[in-house]
């Protein structure tokens, strides 16, 4: 038998972020397979990530390591949908289905080489996501059917497009086109990340200084589609600005950020503390409610701060 004949594919989404692995897990690399994580170890959100920009569909595991990761994978995804949540309205059904087209959408534009050929399939799957977030009532505690655990960027930019618009509908935006336009610019926010080319030797404050640049990248691929709307390229390309002007990567202040981009950038900044926070799903949105009104409140448009903070505290 050969060396390599005792590995097998384990398909990267099957990878469950931060939890032990009860397993190695290797990648192959210039002809050899080379250990990524040793049993007992974790892979966290970064190192996902980066096995997903790196377009890496599937790792590789020990054959005989097989049964122990089908029931490792099993197991935890038996106990978060036994993780008691509150049930949805009866016209609220297709919500988990459309929310799943979408991460798949996702995940297949951040594998992808060429992710300017998905965009359009995306963004008629981003339409219906909105009309199912607008059928979720104002004032009621729904932001754990909202937000899903953010184990990877593919779920961070479908929390985000999902909060964007329950925001947006709540502030009082009602037109359709523009609770669309806040949906698409959610979901694509962090398209340009895979761009950014960064290496595993490099520092974590090197690599942050790199992936500064992925609102730039991310238009770039958006400027390629002639039936992308401007708004949503506005709110790629700006949602890392800030109220204070010490965002990137033009350093807008206040006004000079387009409308809209303002209320994705709340929601990206709020599902970014609460996919880092510690304890239940719960107990993380409302440290991330503290911790954006303590403390960051100089980041954001006051008066949709304000507003935003108040849907959010109903929301919990």
């Amino acid at each position: 038998m050969a060396l390599g004949d005792q590995y097998v594919t384990w398909n990267l989404e099957q990878i469950l972020v931060g939890e032990p692995l009860p397993g190695n897990v290797y990648v192959h690399i210039d002809f050899r397979f080379i250990t990524f994580r040793a049993e007992g170890d974790t892979i966290d959100r970064i190192a996902f990530d980066r096995l997903l920009f790196k377009k890496i569909r599937s790792v590789f595991i020990l054959e005989q390591d097989r049964p122990k990761f089908q029931n490792w994978y099993g197991k935890i995804q038996e106990a978060e949908a036994a993780t008691p949540v509150e049930p949805l309205a009866p016209q609220n059904k297709e919500f988990p289905k459309v929310r799943e087209e979408a991460h798949r959408k996702m995940m297949d534009i951040f594998l992808s080489d060429h992710p300017d050929k998905i965009v359009q399939q995306t963004l008629e799957t981003s339409k219906k996501l909105v009309v199912e977030v607008m059928k979720f009532p104002y004032a009621v505690k729904t932001l754990s059917q909202l937000q899903s655990f953010s184990r990877s960027s593919v779920d961070h930019s479908v929390n985000v497009s999902i909060l964007s618009t329950y925001l947006a509908m709540q502030m009082g935006y009602s037109h359709a086109l523009i609770l669309q336009h806040v949906g698409m610019g959610g979901l694509l926010h962090d398209i340009g990340k895979p761009r950014i080319k960064v290496s595993d030797s490099e520092t974590p404050e090197v690599i942050a200084i790199k992936m500064k640049d992925h609102p730039t990248m991310g238009l770039r691929i958006l400027d390629t589609q002639s039936k992308v709307p401007n708004e949503v390229k506005m709110i790629v390309a700006q949602h890392h600005e800030t109220h204070d002007a010490s965002g990137y990567p033009k350093k807008l202040r206040g006004s000079a950020i387009y409308d809209l981009t303002r209320i994705v950038a709340i929601a990206n900044v709020f599902d970014n503390i609460v996919s880092n926070g510690k304890g239940t799903l719960r107990e993380r949105q409302k440290a991330a409610i503290n911790e954006i009104d303590q403390n960051l409140f100089r980041k954001f448009d006051p008066q949709k701060l304000e507003k935003a903070l108040k849907i959010l505290k109903m929301g919990v």
